[in-house]
């Protein structure tokens, strides 16, 4: 019998890539010859109208004009044509057709055969296509070489103009600065006012942000890196404000920024020393509303110039609150403290331009209805959100969130879980669950550690094994990392140890993180049980802080207090503070202020509480991590 050969034919490689053109322009073409469907894109992708143009060869040729040139051509000219090909395809919003040309002249081409101009224009597109998909860790590695150690040279405004957009979207608001103003130094006119003073309003070191050489640096782009300092310098000294704004208008008289200066000096020219302050002095809610109070005062003390007057809101009858503003010449107003209450004001009735900090949140979503309104808050959920954030940030990826089944705390546990996958762009598993009693918490445990699994399997081994000893131990999953507690600290004191005897011997303990709830004034009552737990607090009920003292004398005077009181006593103390510091605040939410509930911020007219972190070391509670 005849041996059966198989020819394969060798393509050359040059052969290859003019095949592989003809049938991209073929498929391309057949493509464009229907009508095209608009293609659905995610809420962080960017329209390629986003984007300043990069500079085509010839402005109104066709892409597949430039793919029917790369056919005849090799080399350098053909390396050329495709990625004008690429260009002008994103300039046509046909993203994944760049893609694809921008992937055919990788896989064809040694990055060493192309010339310096031709790899940072194949970068640039590469990096706008991830760019649009939103993959932005992805652009910060392909615009590196583009941007260090130098700006490249070539296509320097669209290089900076996309790590702006990549810094931004991913809230590094210092390198995004220091991209903004690098930008307008090479493109004055690249920005619009409002659009720069979004991102160098957002700056929370001013120190970090990289500005031009002195040299080489505009008026433009030194009038706005001043007054940014300016701003944060001034937010440790209130009262030398105006100086500090009118020195600046001097420096800098007809400086696009001066609308800043005149809104911050707007806001500030409006008196607030005279508070009026809405809480609940009688009935059910009465200890929280003094404990309030007792806050108010000891803020109060610190600021002689401020007065206030407190309305009890149990007797008040709200639709005479606009008579009350005007009887106590009140300019600021403080409080509601409970949800129903804050609904209750008619904001209609109130001066539009009345500063108003409520104490609580009336619901999910915040709606300001008078334009100097404010919302702060004493929630739980802010600890949540910032000890998700936490956790991802510390590089934990498998965390299990152990919560009890009730509204509350399922409730909490939703909060956790989208708090959580906000930090991740692709979804990070996340493993929860419930109980109703302590039993329930043993089984929850195992459950989520896998435990009851591995003992399911091994007494299926046993049986397979018959009268063969089999020797086993059940095994705790691999891969989570991690265990957030929704509860307080009777939940915490039993799940902890919980935890820590279903783990296998031979892995490391897991980082247990939970919230204030599990923080009380007599902890020793714990024994051992809530050792290494981390949680968030309140900065003056944690040790070290400069004013312990004065949280120990007030815990002496209310005997009957404990630490949930002693939070509505910061809370109010940081009320008062707020009322006066809010022009500046809200104007520049990247300035912070430091309060004795957390470091306070303003966004979108909510004050956001960044609290610190403390852990339980056997009956002692350390400060940090």
């Amino acid at each position: 019998m005849g041996e059966f050969k198989m020819s394969v034919a060798i393509v050359p490689k040059k052969l290859l890539l003019c095949m592989v053109i003809v049938a991209l322009f073929t498929a391309l073409n057949g493509c464009s010859s229907g009508p095209r469907e608009p293609a659905s894109q995610s809420t962080t992708s960017q329209d390629s109208s986003e984007f300043t143009a990069v500079p085509l060869d010839e402005q109104f040729r066709s892409a597949q004009s430039w793919l029917a040139n790369a056919r005849l051509m090799e080399g350098k000219e053909q390396v050329d044509a495709l990625l004008q090909a690429a260009a002008t395809f994103q300039r046509d919003g046909q993203w994944q057709q760049s893609a694809v040309v921008i992937a055919q002249i990788q896989r064809h081409f040694e990055a060493e055969s192309l010339n310096n101009a031709q790899r940072q224009l194949m970068a640039l597109l590469e990096a706008r296509f991830a760019g649009h998909d939103g993959r932005w860790n992805y652009v910060e590695q392909l615009l590196e070489p583009l941007l260090q150690p130098r700006l490249s040279v070539d296509y320097p405004e669209q290089t900076l103009e996309l790590a702006l957009k990549s810094a931004s979207a991913q809230q590094e608001w210092e390198l995004a600065a220091s991209y903004q103003l690098q930008l307008l130094n090479i493109a004055p006119d690249s920005t619009q006012p409002e659009q720069v003073w979004e991102i160098l309003r957002n700056v929370q070191n001013p120190d970090q942000v990289t500005l031009p050489p002195s040299f080489d640096r505009s008026q433009l782009v030194a009038g706005w890196a001043n007054l940014m300092r300016t701003l944060h310098q001034i937010s440790a000294t209130p009262s030398e404000l105006d100086d500090a704004l009118a020195q600046w208008q001097a420096n800098f008289s007809e400086h696009p920024a001066q609308f800043v200066v005149d809104n911050l000096m707007a806001l500030t020219e409006q008196p607030r020393h005279r508070a009026l302050v809405l809480l609940p002095l009688t009935g059910q809610y009465a200890e929280q509303g003094l404990a309030v109070r007792d806050g108010l005062v000891k803020a109060l003390s610190r600021l002689p110039q401020v007065h206030a007057k407190f309305i009890d809101t149990n007797t008040l009858d709200f639709a005479a609150l606009p008579e009350l503003l005007q009887q106590h010449q009140a300019n600021v107003l403080i409080g509601p403290l409970l949800k129903p209450n804050v609904a209750a004001i008619d904001a209609s009735q109130l001066p539009e331009s009345l500063p108003w900090l409520t104490l609580n949140e009336p619901g999910e979503v915040l709606i300001p209805t008078l334009p100097q309104q404010h919302f702060f808050a004493l929630d739980a959920e802010t600890e949540i959100r910032q000890a998700a954030k936490h956790m991802a940030k510390r590089g934990h990826r498998h965390p299990i969130v152990l919560a009890p089944e009730t509204a509350r705390g399922q409730l909490h546990a939703e909060v956790f879980k989208s708090a959580w996958e906000a930090e991740f762009n692709d979804p990070i598993p996340i493993s929860m669950g419930n109980y109703r009693n302590t039993e329930e918490m043993k089984t929850a445990v195992q459950d989520q550690l896998g435990v009851t699994t591995s003992e399911a399997r091994i007494n299926q081994v046993k049986i397979a094994a018959g009268k063969i000893i089999v020797d086993s131990q059940a095994r705790s999953r691999a891969d989570v990392d991690s265990v957030y507690l929704v509860g307080g600290i009777e939940q915490t004191r039993l799940l902890k140890p919980f935890i820590d005897v279903n783990i296998s011997p031979f892995m490391k303990a897991l980082p247990v993180y939970a919230n204030s709830g599990s923080h009380t004034l007599r902890n020793d009552l714990s024994e051992n049980d809530l050792d290494d737990v981390r949680f968030t607090d309140a900065p003056w009920l944690l040790p070290g802080h400069s004013e312990a003292q004065q949280l120990n004398d007030l815990l002496e005077l209310r005997k009957n207090w404990g630490y949930n009181t002693a939070r509505l006593v910061a809370f109010g103390h940081d009320a008062l503070l707020l009322s006066q510091r809010l022009p500046l605040l809200q104007t520049m939410p990247g300035i912070s202020a430091q309060g004795l509930t957390g470091v306070l911020t303003v966004r979108n007219n909510q004050v956001i509480r960044e609290l610190n972190w403390a852990r339980f070391d056997g009956h002692e509670v350390v400060a940090g991590q």
